[in-house]
């Protein structure tokens, strides 16, 4: 992949009410305060995040145990939550809404990874199910 200066990144933006006192912030809310809400925009770039994210293998997405819970009880009834990150997916929405970063480390680990909203990241399905099951952290 080619490096930086040759792929449109964005600007990786939160609102400072969207972070906690420990400078986590949900995915979502990320994607779209660098979208400026705009839904579609938001979608896209949460979807890319998304894939990205596991692609890499990032072991720094945290969730709570209530919504883990809810997670995995969605993916009892329908595994597409897992497999299906496509960004007009109602999948995508789910997952981001749940899933909390450290903003700091996200645009860190963006940065030194080559993140580009240009490409396409595509985990394999065995992949997306370990990254949920043994890389996300319940906090």
């Amino acid at each position: 992949m080619p490096d930086n200066q040759d792929n449109p990144v964005p600007s990786i933006r939160v609102h400072s009410d969207d972070l906690d006192e420990n400078g986590f912030a949900k995915l979502w809310n990320i994607a779209s305060a660098s979208s400026e809400g705009n839904l579609e925009a938001t979608r896209r770039l949460a979807a890319s995040l998304l894939c990205f994210l596991c692609h890499k293998n990032c072991d720094f997405v945290v969730i709570g145990t209530t919504d883990a819970e809810y997670l995995d009880a969605w993916f009892e009834r329908d595994s597409k939550l897992i497999y299906n990150w496509k960004e007009d997916s109602e999948s995508v929405d789910v997952m981001t809404q749940h899933a909390e970063v450290p903003f700091k480390a996200l645009e860190q680990f963006l940065s030194n990874n080559g993140f580009s909203t240009e490409a396409t990241y595509k985990p394999t399905r065995a992949k997306r199910l370990d990254w949920f099951n043994n890389s996300w952290s319940l906090g």
